[in-house]
């Protein structure tokens, strides 16, 4: 089954994916129907704790924190 451009988008947001991901080149009609799909997806996304992306806060502080040493409580 293939999709279109605009349902891929849909998908990336709703995998956690970030718009930095579309693959489709700078400009084309492809790429604006991604983030078209993207956007849609975002603005229809429930809104809990002011995240305007559910997981993507939690992945930046594992990122930020990989290669540290763990701090053990006492």
């Amino acid at each position: 089954m293939t999709t279109d451009a605009r349902e891929q988008g849909r998908l990336a947001f709703v995998n956690n994916h970030p718009m930095s991901s579309c693959e489709y080149p700078v400009g084309s009609d492809l790429r604006a129907e991604w983030m078209t799909g993207w956007q849609a997806a975002q603005n229809a996304a429930p809104k809990g704790d002011g995240a305007s992306h559910p997981g993507m806060m939690a992945d930046a502080r594992r990122a930020a924190t990989l290669g540290r040493p763990q701090a053990h409580e006492s």
